[in-house]
């Protein structure tokens, strides 16, 4: 929320459900609280995967072994998916080599 003068700005994330239309958006509101301006943006299905992992990593606290297990897979698998979504420079390179050591052996 950003007040600008007489008016307020609020910007708003989509809950990040999977195989559903998602918006992004943000609303003007007069001093009334009333709607003046309000623009949506509908997300692709790549833009909702990433936002997807993005939050369930704020969920839990950015932990990869606790957001792995509260999404069914492992640890190496969602470093590797976290790489494949574009966000493998959040992990350090020995890190996304060890990832991509397991999966391919097998290990879990």
């Amino acid at each position: 929320m950003q007040r600008m003068g007489r008016f307020t700005l609020f910007r708003f994330l989509p809950p990040f459900r999977l195989r559903q239309d998602n918006h992004i958006g943000e609303a003007i509101a007069d001093e009334h609280g009333r709607t003046v301006c309000l623009k949506t943006f509908r997300l692709s299905e790549n833009q909702v995967r990433r936002g997807h992992l993005l939050s369930r990593l704020a969920a839990h606290d950015w932990h990869l072994a606790d957001t792995a297990a509260a999404l069914g897979t492992t640890e190496a698998r969602l470093g590797l998916r976290l790489e494949a979504a574009g966000f493998g420079h959040l992990l350090r390179q020995d890190v996304l080599d060890h990832y991509r050591g397991q999966t391919r052996t097998g290990h879990r």
